[in-house]
């Protein structure tokens, strides 16, 4: 199974839950960010399990896995660029629709578009927001 652009919102999701402090994530608080009932959040993170995504426990909760977390981090390294690219960049105002075209391209980043991208704004540690964003292979 390959990862989808599904299974990365929920990997984003977690990774923002640990920035929160919250190393285990609760199936209802999962489902109410996504916006989709717990036993579809719990049909997806199983799955995400066999993939050794998240590690799962029943009535306990979820957290990201070595796997999961790496694919996370890009996740939300390429969201927070693509949102600096569209204000830094390409001068748009700070709205729901920057946040909602960074979604879109989060996905279909590159980590060398990613690159070129952080490399071009000279590395930023924030994003328009505030967010740390992770750093890259160029930023060493």
């Amino acid at each position: 199974m390959r990862v989808t652009e599904n299974i990365e919102e929920y990997l984003e999701l977690l990774w923002i839950f640990e920035e929160r402090g919250k190393s285990i994530a609760k199936i209802n608080e999962i489902a109410e960010s996504l916006k989709i009932a717990p036993p579809s959040a719990v049909e997806m993170l199983k799955k995400m399990e066999e993939m050794g995504l998240v590690e799962y426990e029943t009535r306990v909760g979820v957290n990201l896995t070595k796997k999961g977390r790496s694919v996370a981090r890009q996740v939300v390294r390429n969201h927070r660029l693509a949102e600096l690219l569209l204000t830094d960049i390409l001068n748009m105002k700070l709205d729901k629709s920057v946040h909602d075209n960074a979604c879109g391209l989060e996905h279909h980043i590159s980590k060398e578009i990613a690159d070129a991208v952080c490399t071009a704004l000279n590395h930023p540690e924030k994003c328009p927001h505030g967010n740390k964003i992770p750093s890259g292979e160029c930023c060493k």
